[in-house]
């Protein structure tokens, strides 16, 4: 472990146990990292020693996942995981002046801003971000499908069982068009394994919906950064540069050779574009805009 970086603790706020790490010089600017569907904060961690000497940082497990615990009547919305991350935030009595959030963490992350909880924010990172509902028949049928799954007293052990088979794990990574390393791909076995993290990631997919957060983010005033692994086989990239192109103050950053897992797969490239978001953010940097290069 990186000598700056304390091992992940726990705290009590919003009637839930966090999970969290926090690193970095007290008063440096503050950033605030969000994982995605299925992932933890462990997620992170490769980019975490490239930032822990500029930024303070507090990197969460979102409720149900992780080591985080899940709403008691598991309706895991994003209105829900908002207000929670908002008790988070004023329990710590701290907050971001940048915000990054990879796939479902970015809709987290939008939704906050949206709300005029991010009251220090000054610029936001999206990494293959999920910010529009599922296209057609699937957009319909997914939630449906995770909540009947949700339900199930058996179904989050039989994926414990099942879903972090050496064969099953590979397939299930290599269909998000990424390559992890072998402390990537421990990091989601270990979390296959616990069965109330499945159910956690059932909670969400069964009560994600995008729509309103869809029609509200032209009124946006942050600016927003839609990085996108041109690899991604999850999310097509072209959702991101077309909501770039749709967006006042939002800029399309194509990750070439990155799949899904772009942060996890290239951490340093995922830095670099923190640290310019900083910049430009202060005042200093290229100008907001698509950017196709």
């Amino acid at each position: 472990m990186h000598p700056d970086l304390p091992p992940p603790g726990t705290l009590q706020a919003g009637g839930l146990r966090w999970r969290l790490q926090r690193a970095g010089p007290p008063g440096a600017p503050g950033l605030l990292l969000l994982h995605g569907t299925g992932s933890s904060g462990q997620s992170w961690a490769g980019c975490l020693p490239g930032l822990v000497s500029q930024f303070e940082l507090v990197v969460p497990d979102l409720p149900g996942h992780g080591g985080t615990a899940a709403f008691e009547d598991r309706e895991a919305s994003l209105g829900r995981m908002a207000q929670a991350v908002t008790a988070l935030l004023a329990a710590l009595n701290w907050q971001p002046q940048l915000v990054a959030g990879h796939s479902a963490g970015a809709a987290v992350m939008v939704q906050l801003a949206l709300d005029g909880r991010l009251p220090s924010a000054r610029g936001l990172l999206a990494v293959n971000g999920a910010l529009e509902p599922l296209p057609g028949l699937m957009g319909l049928v997914a939630p449906a499908v995770a909540r009947l799954a949700s339900r199930s007293e058996l179904l989050p052990g039989w994926v414990t069982r099942h879903a972090a088979q050496p064969r099953a794990l590979d397939h299930l990574i290599g269909s998000t068009g990424s390559r992890l390393g072998a402390d990537g791909v421990a990091h989601y076995r270990n979390l296959l394994r616990q069965p109330e993290h499945v159910r956690g990631v059932l909670d969400m997919l069964a009560n994600w919906r995008l729509e309103e957060l869809q029609a509200r983010l032209p009124t946006l005033h942050l600016p927003l950064w839609l990085a996108a692994g041109l690899g991604d086989r999850t999310l097509a990239p072209v959702r991101s540069l077309e909501l770039a192109r749709r967006l006042k103050g939002a800029r399309f950053l194509p990750l070439q050779g990155l799949g899904h897992l772009a942060h996890e797969e290239a951490p340093e490239v995922i830095n670099a574009l923190l640290r310019e978001l900083q910049a430009f953010t202060g005042g200093e940097g290229p100008q907001a805009g698509t950017d196709l290069s």
